[in-house]
């Protein structure tokens, strides 16, 4: 038996916690994937049809997916809207049954729906598969980053929050790995185990600790606490987590939630993560990954476009893991700002070099240029603006308030669905240079955002956080060290006015 110091044990009990969460959010880049590796397999069996009509319905246990492009489009996207369903569902279902149990739950319908896509006879069971796998998947996204944010301590904290890109960038690049080298509905058997690792995981890990003291009372959050940081010293964590509880007497639904939405500690930090996701996700960071392959084909890149798509999704990991230093050691503000800033460059000169090539202007390095445009902003979101807005989500939106993580979640995956089913309506409006120049000036609102408006939380503990918006004049950019008095004969009243 190998004996663990007591003073690593908490470090490993948060890395076990926080590793599994983000199995879930893995499966859920997968999906994001999934279809920019199945949509190209499905118009090639289609193409089998009119070439060798008996080979096609003889060779093969399913016969091809009859689809036109219009509706290949829509099994793209629809998994957005099952996502955008999911977030009110687990974000809601996360403040009645608590955020673990709740992610468990998810894994029923994630794999309910990634059979139903290997399964398939059809284009509408598939697009049925997708809305699902979205569901469950998006159940687990609207709890993961709260639950990441509560898990781990404050030192640690960025480092874990910032992981969650690097998961949804983990699973694209296996999704386009695998699907390289087997069939469409073969490559489901991959998303499908992960899911009994991450269900299996999940039966080992405690509760919200925060959800507990609301719900069960202390000794159960005090047990909680004890595992998670494998000391049975958590006494002063546990008093900063009865002044920020969401007791079960204040029973905040969605309804109570926004009645207190008038409050300025409530609604700027809420409005200020949904309409920094909202930009992100209008920058384009996911059509780009729904249609990687498509993209490069039509941008004239000469080299296999699904390597090409590989090595993007590898780019975005790479710069993933180097996210967890840059957060951990660079203001959220700055990093945020200039990630922005090579994001909206790489989409500006990729426009340019598209442009040229629709007027015929050729120069040396034309086709080469636009993978090096993509690859720079794949590698600026995963760095900076990618994980953190996942950051922010833990750290900014009050752990009474965890209702609207799910509906900041939902409106975030509307937002990624308009984006990717527009996606090819945009190119035939404004061609796919014009279509870039969008996201550029979508890349530059986004960068003002930050400038005038984000506060800076690095190094600062929830409770301090809670205080800084709470406050009237404060500068954004400095918070006391240590937060102000409470008044304890208020403490039962919660958080409602």
């Amino acid at each position: 038996m190998i004996l663990i110091p007591d003073r690593y044990k908490g470090l490993l009990r948060e890395i076990q916690a926080n590793l599994t969460l983000y199995i879930g959010v893995t499966i859920g880049g997968m999906s994001m994937g999934y279809s920019a590796i199945a949509m190209p397999d499905i118009e090639r069996e289609q193409e089998t049809i009119f070439t060798n009509t008996t080979t096609a319905t003889t060779t093969a246990i399913f016969s091809p997916i009859d689809a036109d492009r219009e509706a290949l489009s829509w099994f793209a996207s629809f998994v957005n809207i099952g996502q955008f369903f999911g977030g009110l569902v687990g974000g809601m279902s996360g403040g009645f049954l608590g955020p673990k149990r709740t992610i468990t739950m998810a894994c029923a319908p994630i794999l309910a729906g990634w059979l139903a896509i290997a399964l398939s006879p059809n284009i509408y069971l598939l697009i049925l598969g997708r809305f699902i796998t979205g569901l469950g998947t998006a159940c687990v996204s609207a709890n993961c980053s709260m639950l990441v944010a509560q898990f781990t301590c404050t030192a640690r904290r960025g480092v874990f929050l910032s992981l969650f890109t690097l998961m949804v960038s983990t699973g694209i690049l296996i999704i386009y790995c695998v699907g390289a080298v087997l069939q469409w509905r073969l490559v489901v058997a991959i998303p499908v185990s992960f899911t009994f690792l991450f269900f299996l995981g999940l039966l080992l890990l405690p509760e919200s600790p925060i959800w507990l003291l609301g719900h069960n009372g202390v000794e159960d959050a005090r047990e909680a606490l004890q595992w998670l940081r494998g000391s049975d010293n958590v006494e002063k964590e546990l008093d900063d987590l009865r002044l920020t509880q969401d007791k079960m007497d204040t029973k905040l639904t969605l309804r109570e939630a926004l009645g207190n939405f008038r409050r300025r500690d409530v609604y700027r930090p809420v409005l200020l993560v949904l309409f920094n996701m909202i930009f992100v996700m209008l920058t384009g960071p996911f059509a780009i990954v729904f249609y990687a392959v498509d993209i490069f084909r039509s941008s004239g890149v000469s080299i296999d476009n699904h390597i090409a798509a590989i090595v993007m999704a590898l780019t975005r990991v790479v710069t993933g893991a180097c996210a967890i230093f840059f957060i951990h050691k660079i203001p959220r503000v700055r990093l945020a700002l200039f990630s922005m800033m090579v994001m909206g460059l790489s989409m500006g000169l990729l426009g340019f070099t598209l442009y040229c090539k629709h007027v015929e202007y050729f120069f040396p390095g034309i086709n080469i240029i636009p993978l090096i445009c993509v690859f720079m902003y794949m590698a600026a979101f995963g760095a900076g603006a990618g994980p953190l807005q996942w950051v922010w989500m833990g750290e900014l939106v009050p752990p009474e308030y965890k209702v609207f993580s799910g509906v900041i979640t939902s409106i975030g995956t509307l937002t990624i669905f308009l984006i990717t089913k527009l996606f090819p309506s945009l190119i035939s409006v404004l061609m796919l240079h014009g279509t870039f120049w969008l996201f550029c000036g979508v890349c530059t609102l986004t960068c003002i955002l930050y400038i005038f408006l984000f506060p800076e939380t690095k190094e600062l503990s929830i409770l301090q956080i809670k205080h800084m918006f709470q406050g009237s004049g404060e500068n954004k950019d400095s918070v006391a060290s240590t937060p102000p008095s409470i008044d304890k004969s208020k403490s039962s009243q919660s958080d409602l006015p």
